[in-house]
């Protein structure tokens, strides 16, 4: 059975939250799996980090936490969350300094439900330029509307309130 979407049962713990979901890829990728191919780039006890299969950058890689978050919206106002996001932005940074040195333009961020593919919270990082040009579409932010949030641009939204992470 091909696994493409994060569970959503009502096994989540404190706000959607679980160590792992049966069912979802990343989770397995996460806690690495046999079945799972996803060659890790960076793994630690927090977060692990890989390429991204369908990748819309010269470099694009993923970074996710090992405890299954499904969404940006699931992050709450604690110093938990902002050190997992810190965190998260940090390896993805030093992933590209490292494989892609001469890029010029680098992009971190989330999307937001319902733009997001996958129901366990990820990180894009993006080394520029896109490829091709015209996937730029799915890393804009839309104001209100929400969609991509840069995670070094913008606030992110912690279940309902704005707060601005420096990083």
């Amino acid at each position: 059975m091909k696994k493409s979407l994060c569970f959503r049962g009502s096994a989540a713990k404190r706000a959607g939250r679980t160590p792992m979901a049966d069912w979802c890829v990343f989770c397995d990728i996460g806690r690495r799996a046999p079945a799972s191919t996803a060659v890790l780039l960076y793994s630690d006890d927090k977060v692990v980090a890989f390429q991204d299969i369908n990748p819309s950058a010269f470099r694009h890689y993923l970074v996710i936490p090992v405890e299954h978050i499904p969404t940006v919206k699931n992050l709450q106002r604690t110093n938990e969350d902002h050190q997992l996001v810190s965190h998260m932005v940090k390896v993805g940074k030093d992933l590209l300094s490292r494989d892609a040195p001469k890029s010029e333009e680098h992009r971190f961020g989330f999307h937001q439900p319902p733009f997001n593919s996958i129901d366990h919270l990820h990180l894009h990082c993006l080394a520029l330029p896109f490829i091709p040009s015209w996937r730029q579409v799915k890393y804009t932010p839309l104001g209100p509307l929400g969609g991509f949030i840069d995670a070094e641009k913008s606030n992110l939204t912690y279940k309902g309130t704005s707060t601005t992470i420096n990083y």
